[in-house]
């Protein structure tokens, strides 16, 4: 089982709406950090496409989609692969469909937003979803790091955390965790992790211009880690390179990290017995089964069952489980915090 990392940042602004790159600056800084691919989403506009961005940018590849909002600027939704903008009246339930209907890759965003600190940043309301049951939803962020920053930030916290931005990022929340596992019983929902980067111009104190958010730093942050058939380079052609993207994500082949946590960049992990071998977001049929793989720097391993903690496992690089017909996936934690986070795979007795 062959399988090759293309590794990303996904949910990211420009000029065209409320980020300050341009958008050649923005891939400059994707290749800088040695990206495979960029996902942007403008809030309501495909401007980039029209001025002609998008695909190849050397090694790197470009997808341009837009940031979805309704009319009261909620229920966030990326929407990729689309020629055009929706109209600006759909609601959820609409957009949602259409992205589907146009064949089009859709990512619900910041889904449980919230902020719970005393003393929130005024101005930033949190923006969650108020429901996610839509058949039609079949990926999500479950880790959006400018979301997570101002869940923890404070009119008391905010300078050091606008110095500091990577480094409150230690876990995707649990209660967003439990409810993607809880789906994942019923269907398959990708999970991916964004960066949601608008690389803020702001003045510290007043006086001070500093850009916070820099994308180059954000791109060091939560990335996304497809796992494809072949290199993302060797697809060729745009449109191949957007498909074979799309479909791994669809299909739950990633992995999401914290790059401030380490690069993790060969991580592995696959389910195997007498009727084959299978990786992430796939699925086995057996009555048991081995769950093996591998980390590039030891940590502690957890696996988690049908949405519950089943083992774990102390400091260590290679690691080995014995499991039963059920839904699992896994998360590496460094030193307290989150580093991987993998997408489901499901070992069944007989095919339904």
């Amino acid at each position: 089982m062959n399988q090759y990392e293309a590794i990303g940042c996904i949910h990211i602004h420009s000029v065209f709406s409320d980020g300050s790159g341009t958008i050649p600056e923005i891939v400059a800084a994707g290749q800088a950090c040695g990206l495979d691919f960029l996902m942007l989403s403008d809030h309501m506009t495909l401007a980039g496409r029209r001025a002609g961005y998008g695909g190849w940018q050397g090694r790197l590849f470009l997808e341009i989609g837009y940031e979805i909002q309704d009319v009261n600027d909620q229920h966030h939704y990326l929407a990729f692969g689309l020629q055009q903008e929706l109209p600006v009246d759909y609601g959820p339930e609409k957009y949602i469909r259409a992205v589907e209907e146009f064949n089009g890759l859709g990512v619900v965003a910041h889904p449980f937003e919230q902020r719970t600190a005393a003393n929130a940043l005024p101005g930033y309301p949190p923006i969650p979803w108020g429901r996610l049951d839509y058949p039609e939803i079949k990926v999500i962020e479950i880790w959006n790091m400018m979301s997570h920053w101002l869940e923890r930030t404070t009119v008391h916290n905010k300078y050091w955390n606008a110095f500091h931005p990577r480094s409150l990022s230690t876990n995707p929340t649990p209660e967003l965790l439990s409810w993607w596992d809880e789906v994942n019983l019923q269907r398959k929902v990708t999970g991916i992790g964004s960066v949601d980067v608008h690389a803020t111009k702001v003045k510290v104190l007043g006086l001070f211009p500093k850009v916070i958010f820099d994308y180059k730093v954000m791109f060091k942050s939560i990335r996304t880690h497809l796992l494809l058939a072949r290199k993302l380079q060797e697809y060729g052609p745009a449109s191949e390179a957007q498909q074979a993207i799309f479909t791994a994500i669809r299909n739950g082949q990633a992995f999401i990290s914290n790059y401030r946590w380490g690069d993790a960049t060969g991580f592995h992990c696959h389910l195997e017995n007498a009727n084959g071998s299978v990786g992430i977001g796939e699925e086995l049929i057996g009555s048991s089964a081995l769950l093996i793989g591998s980390l590039p720097i030891a940590a502690e391993i957890r696996l988690i069952s049908n949405g519950n903690l089943k083992a774990i496992l102390p400091k260590q690089k290679k690691f080995e489980f014995r499991v039963e017909p059920g839904v699992y996936r896994l998360e590496v934690w460094r030193d307290g915090r989150g580093w991987i986070f993998t997408n489901h795979l499901r070992l069944k007795e007989k095919l339904a």
